[in-house]
This record gives structure tokens, C-alpha cells and sequence, in this order.
């Protein structure tokens, strides 16, 4: 699939309207990348549908809407260098008796943490351009040694999405494409909450400068936003 737009290195990102994912988008843009960002809720999208570069679109898509991605994929018009599966939700950091594992806010998030990924790179992967590079945002929390017992769920879901990375390496070998996943640190978002460690754009900055630096032996690997390993 021919890329037309000056020949610019693409990046295709999931929950992009906000925190790290808002962040990764203005970090690409200002490293001249083709941006394609998605977003579920408009009106909870006004900072990212504001921004201006020639070289953006910004897609309505639900990551756990299988249709909405399908629609997606009928209308792209450019391949993809990026596939970067931010898209991510948290029910709390609650232990297992707490209000936030009921079962319809667990459910959530294996659906957008676990499924959404899955449907998103199913697909969207017909657009990858060879050497292409699926990469996960998952997080330190899904590392199976662990001493905490908050976040059940949400550390659940993580460990679940690295467990498909490796999948997902496996599965795209043979067209020299290569998958892996990215804790993006503790980061001063909703999320993340404001006594994190570091802020969304020192977070976005490390996460595409390694991204750019990934080769494609280090598919199957989880990295820390600042490229070095993780074991989990």
C-alpha cells in the first residue's frame, strides 16, 4: 500500500484524546509523523479535535465496538509504520472486597485493556507496512512478582496484554513486523493521579524516542518507557 503524504513515517494511536495518548500525538506531530488518533466521545475531545497539522486525522473509533473499528478500517487511506494501542481504562485501586470489582466494572476493563487491543490490531494489521511496529501500552503493575493486592483487576488486565504481545510477535514474524509493550512510567494523568512521577509529555517524548529506536529482535519484550527492559 502506497504512503503518500511526503513519505512521513505514520503512527496510528488508540485513546487519543486525552493523557498519555493526547501527549503521544503532539509528540509525533512534532517529530513530523503522519498522526492518525482516535477518539470514543467527542465531546470529551475538544483539546485534540483543536489541534492543526496538515498531517492528522482524528477518527471516532470504540475499541470494544468491533463495527466501529471494521468502519475505521474501510476509510483509512494510508498504511502504518505505528500501531501504538493506548486505548485503556481503570476501574480504581481498590482490593478485591471494594466497590471497584463489581463484575460490570471489571468486565470493562478486560474488555477495552484485553479485547479492545485485540480487535484493534486484527483490524487495522492489514495496513501495516512491512517492518512495522505493534506496540502495546501496558504497565509495571502486570508483572507477575508483585506484592500488592490493589488494582486486581487492572493488574490482571495488563499481565493479560503483555501475554498477547508475545502472541502477537509470534503471529506477525513471518511478515517482518514485530510486536512489544511499553510501561509508560508513573505518569500525572486521571490516572495516574498528581503525585506521579513524571509528566505526560516527559512520558510521550521517551515513549517515541524509543520507539524509534526498537529493532526487531526486541519483539516479544516489555520495555520501561526510558528502554530499558522489563521482566515480567
Amino acid at each position: 500500500m502506497a504512503f503518500t503524504s511526503n513519505n512521513l513515517k505514520s503512527i496510528f494511536i488508540t485513546g487519543a484524546n486525552r493523557g498519555i495518548g493526547i501527549a503521544l500525538v503532539r509528540e509525533s506531530i512534532a517529530r513530523n509523523y503522519y498522526v492518525l488518533g482516535t477518539f470514543r466521545n467527542q465531546k470529551n475531545s475538544k483539546e485534540l479535535l483543536n489541534i492543526k497539522y496538515e498531517y492528522a486525522e482524528f477518527l471516532k473509533m470504540d475499541v470494544i465496538d468491533e463495527n466501529s473499528i471494521l468502519k475505521i478500517s474501510r476509510n483509512i487511506k494510508h498504511s502504518i509504520d505505528y500501531l501504538v494501542c493506548n486505548a485503556g481504562v481503570n476501574n480504581g485501586f481498590g482490593t478485591l472486597f471494594d466497590e471497584d470489582h463489581s463484575q460490570k466494572k471489571m468486565l470493562e476493563v478486560l474488555n477495552v485493556n484485553v479485547l479492545g487491543t485485540i480487535l484493534t490490531v486484527k483490524h487495522l494489521s492489514k495496513f501495516l507496512n512491512k517492518n512495522a511496529k505493534i506496540i502495546l501500552i501496558s504497565s509495571i503493575l502486570g508483572v507477575q512478582k508483585h506484592k500488592g493486592s490493589n488494582a486486581l483487576i487492572y493488574r490482571a488486565s495488563k499481565a493479560a496484554l503483555n501475554n498477547v504481545m508475545v502472541s502477537l510477535s509470534e503471529e506477525f514474524n513471518s511478515r517482518s513486523i514485530m510486536a512489544c509493550s511499553f510501561h509508560p512510567g508513573w505518569v500525572r494523568t486521571d490516572m495516574g493521579g498528581p503525585n506521579a512521577h513524571i509528566s505526560t509529555k516527559e512520558s510521550a517524548s521517551s515513549l517515541i524516542y524509543n520507539f524509534e529506536k526498537l529493532k526487531f529482535s526486541d519483539s516479544g519484550k516489555f520495555f520501561n518507557y526510558d528502554g530499558s527492559l522489563i521482566n515480567f
